[in-house]
């Protein structure tokens, strides 16, 4: 109730706040002519951020089950007391907040790796939302906008069908960062998943490219629906995601065979970062795609204490130990790509930003600059090995029945002291 008040403050705050700024700034408009407008922006992010983070606690689903083999369906529970959870238990951030992080029914602590994620997840989508519902974002996006106190989303069948495709690709993103952040594997059925969301809408509907696949921009070219195009980006950016990751694996993989031999060691981490990288690989386009490595490089390094406050999920391989270089680069690279999706039409415009129209000479330095990130990030040569799970946790599973490992939102190791949690 206390958060809810909290939140309904904040809405009013800005609604009257940039209602009376606005029209103290521009003396043809009163505050209450306003109020309407700010009310629209309020209630536009609101809904964003519920459905981002209803995403999130879905994605911790998927992040608990899918390494396992788990159907990702069912009601959620407690996983002790074995009780279904009520609905409003359920609210992404505000159901782990009014239970102040302990089960309703038994007591025991829940895991704050739900809330940490579903923000993360929320934040991001609904930064992407804002930025292109209020064309702010996509390159060379010729509309109407008025960027006067009166502006207002730009809601049309174009947008609405990029902000979805957008939006399925960085959530995807985030399921396979999540997954590779605890040290599992990716599971082939998510990284088929991943590439039919990526790559047929882009095949299906081509004026989702934005921009061409070719290293400068041909002129007077727009992503009109050549399925040539279409096809010769999608080509593009796998090759260019394959090379940055066989760069990367020097760092990341050391142990990884280069040659994707199925039976070397290391080579699924190695799948898995071209597997990531190829979402937005896609979604950019590969002339990007050096700073965006670079970004998330950087950001890996300065979002460390946040990922340590996530706690690491059992696998079925057991746990592992600490996260290395490659876990923070996964959950580095969705934050890196929300940036980019936000600031994209003001980075594109930039010369120092490779691009389609940056120049050869900034795809080639930035391209370059990529060789020193293994230099930077770099695994042991030894890489973290899951350590079997604890025998007290194997009984209380085999005590408690199969169902409670299957829980959508609360995993087997959720109530302890926030060491361990899940992802589900």
């Amino acid at each position: 109730m206390i958060t809810c008040a909290a939140i309904l403050g904040v809405v009013v705050v800005y609604v009257v706040g940039a209602s009376l700024i606005q029209a103290r700034l521009y003396r043809y408009y009163e505050a209450k002519d306003l109020f309407l407008p700010r009310l629209v922006d309020a209630t536009i992010v609101i809904w964003l951020i519920y459905f981002g983070s209803a995403i999130g606690s879905f994605l911790n689903v998927v992040a608990w089950r899918m390494p396992r083999g788990q159907a990702i369906g069912g009601r959620s529970r407690c996983p002790r007391c074995n009780q279904t959870l009520s609905s409003r238990d359920n609210v992404p951030i505000l159901g782990w907040i009014s239970l102040r992080g302990r089960c309703r029914f038994c007591g025991l602590p829940i895991s704050r790796r739900y809330p940490i994620i579903e923000a993360c997840v929320g934040i991001s989508l609904t930064l992407v939302g804002m930025a292109e519902l209020y064309s702010l974002a996509l390159p060379d996006q010729a509309v109407h906008w008025h960027g006067g106190p009166m502006w207002a989303p730009h809601v049309t069948p174009f947008v609405m069908a990029v902000l979805t495709y957008h939006a399925l690709a960085l959530s995807t993103l985030w399921a396979l960062a999540l997954i590779r952040v605890d040290g599992a594997a990716v599971p082939v059925r998510l990284r088929w998943f991943g590439f039919l969301a990526v790559v047929l809408p882009m095949l299906l509907y081509p004026t989702s490219m934005i921009v061409p696949w070719q290293a400068d921009r041909p002129p007077g070219w727009t992503p009109d629906g050549l399925y040539y195009d279409a096809v010769m980006r999608v080509m593009t950016a796998l090759v260019a995601a394959a090379l940055f990751g066989r760069v990367l694996a020097k760092g990341l993989c050391p142990t990884a065979d280069l040659k994707l031999d199925p039976l070397g060691g290391g080579t699924s981490r190695l799948v898995d970062l071209i597997s990531m990288l190829a979402i937005p690989s896609v979604l950019i386009g590969w002339q990007s795609m050096p700073a965006l490595v670079i970004a998330a490089a950087i950001l890996s390094l300065v979002i460390r204490p946040l990922i340590d406050r996530i706690p690491i999920n059992d696998t079925p391989r057991g746990q592992i130990r600490q996260r290395g270089a490659m876990e923070y680069f996964a959950f580095a690279l969705p934050l890196a790509l929300t940036t980019h999706l936000v600031l994209w039409r003001w980075l594109w415009s930039q010369s120092w930003w490779p691009s389609d129209q940056s120049g050869r000479w900034t795809q080639i330095v930035w391209a370059l600059a990529v060789l020193a990130v293994p230099l930077v990030l770099r695994e042991s040569t030894k890489e973290a090995e899951p350590r079997s799970a604890p025998e007290s946790s194997i009984r209380s599973d085999e005590e408690s029945g199969s169902d409670d490992q299957a829980d959508p939102d609360v995993g087997a190791n959720d109530f302890d002291d926030g060491v361990n949690g899940p992802t589900a």
